[in-house]
């Protein structure tokens, strides 16, 4: 049990993978402030802590634990939708900080499955039982889910619990696919226009980047890779977090 205020905001910033002035940003508590709560130097208020943690997208109860929630996605690409140029820019060079705030092993109700064939095969089998499938991660980055561009392709349904046709997956399966469960979030960024349901290209990126293991990492460089050189701030990661 995580108990000291120190202990607290060095476990959520690096169970995130931030640095002091991501953390910063994110809450909007400035980095001398962070750094001082983790030396021990200041103790920070409840308040603080559940600013920090939120933030981070965990909860502060007073123990830190998974909020499993996307709405640090949606409050940040609202944000983006209302800025201004500049304001625009900071927030995209942002995305890549704010997809570890919601992994997508740790959202409420997600299953994992062994991808049937291809990917279009899987669409069309959970169009048949109406779960209205979403497309997201790099699939929907690229508009296209033929071929398959993930380790582990990422699909919205209405109740993954309930899917049929899928054998769960372990961790030996080849190839698997991430069934999370449509909120009202995903419903808000996506977007309808092609044969099957995707995300919006940002949010795509942000469940990409917020993948487990080597696909999070290679999500990251690519999406540094497509920023104008100018505009890149954030690094991609050199080791990956999660393992599946």
């Amino acid at each position: 049990m995580i108990e000291m205020p120190a202990d607290v905001v060095r476990q959520v910033r690096l169970s995130r993978r931030l640095t002091m002035s991501g953390l910063a940003e994110l809450s909007q508590v400035p980095t001398s402030t962070i750094s001082r709560i983790e030396s021990g130097r200041i103790e920070p208020t409840v308040a603080m802590l559940t600013r920090i943690a939120t933030a981070a997208g965990f909860r502060y109860e007073p123990v830190v634990t998974e909020a499993g929630s996307d709405q640090t996605f949606a409050d940040t690409l609202q944000n983006l939708s209302e800025a201004g140029p500049s304001e625009r820019e900071r927030i995209t060079n942002l995305l890549p900080v704010v997809s570890s705030t919601a992994p997508v092993t740790h959202r409420t109700g997600i299953r994992r499955f062994v991808l049937p064939g291809d990917l279009v095969s899987a669409m069309r089998l959970l169009q048949d039982q109406n779960q209205r499938p979403i497309v997201s991660g790099m699939e929907a980055v690229a508009e296209s889910i033929d071929p398959v561009r993930s380790f582990i392709p990422i699909v919205y349904v209405d109740d993954p619990a309930q899917t049929k046709g899928f054998a769960p997956a372990d961790r030996n399966a080849f190839q698997v696919m991430l069934l999370l469960q449509t909120t009202d979030n995903v419903r808000r960024w996506t977007r309808n226009d092609t044969e099957f349901a995707m995300v919006n290209r940002d949010w795509a990126w942000l469940d990409a980047m917020a993948s487990p293991g080597r696909q999070g990492d290679i999500a990251r460089g690519e999406y540094e890779s497509s920023r104008p050189a100018s505009h890149r701030m954030l690094p991609p990661p050199t080791k990956g977090f999660l393992q599946h």
